[in-house]
């Protein structure tokens, strides 16, 4: 399960990164908790852009077009890799609405022995080097519109997880697929029907693009989204 994350980048950083047209309106985040509203990078719809990228602001935790109201959401952050392209509430997505989540780490907790507490642990990126900020990570991720009675449109998203690596192993069991930039083109093209593809890239990252270390139980509230999440 990847329950919360965080977003610590500027906004020139990630158009570069994800090849977006125009600098997206970015604010630090620390501590990103499901049925907020989540950065999201996919395919645009406009006819004359076909192959453009767009970042738009969806609310974390996917509801099926079909479902009867948006409470599904609390139960849909995360789309198990094992079943995403079978799985009634995530094929349709998984086949034409597939996306990039944007994240700087991700947190897990581990259970503290003799205590009823737990120990928050963020996972992020290395820096290539003492001199160069870590690269941002891409989760695969799918999103969905779902239509009220009124015809308001709600646009959701949920994080596509993985059995863990070895770095997050002995903390929890799974994590969020992170994707190279190499397969980026690929994920968000709507048009590919090569499903077995596409499931082929959600994968555990290598352990040597994961690290990990303890941080302040000021994460475990959400009401907290600052920097001192990460002390």
């Amino acid at each position: 399960m990847c329950g919360r994350f965080a977003l610590v980048a500027d906004a020139a950083a990630v158009a570069t990164q994800f090849a977006l047209a125009d600098l997206p309106a970015l604010e630090p985040r620390y501590n990103i908790a499901p049925t907020q509203a989540v950065a999201v990078i996919r395919q645009s719809a406009t006819a004359a852009e076909q192959l453009a990228r767009e970042l738009v602001w969806l609310r974390w935790g996917l509801v099926p077009h079909w479902a009867d109201d948006p409470s599904a959401a609390a139960r849909m952050i995360n789309a198990r890799a094992e079943t995403v392209a079978v799985k009634p509430a995530f094929r349709a997505a998984f086949r034409q609405r597939r996306c990039l989540l944007p994240a700087s780490g991700f947190y897990e907790w581990q259970a503290i022995a003799n205590s009823k507490g737990k120990q928050p642990h963020y996972f992020s990126p290395p820096a290539p080097s003492a001199s160069q900020p870590a690269p941002l990570w891409a989760f695969a991720g799918l999103w969905e519109q779902w239509r009220a009675q009124d015809g308001s449109i709600l646009e959701t998203c949920t994080i596509i997880t993985t059995e863990a690596n070895p770095i997050v192993q002995p903390i929890h069991a799974r994590m969020p697929v992170i994707l190279p930039p190499h397969a980026y083109a690929l994920w968000l093209d709507p048009s590919i029907p090569d499903l077995p593809a596409l499931t082929a890239l959600l994968q555990p990252a290598p352990a040597s693009a994961v690290q990990s270390r303890t941080v302040s139980t000021r994460v475990n509230s959400p009401r907290h989204d600052d920097a001192q999440c990460l002390v």
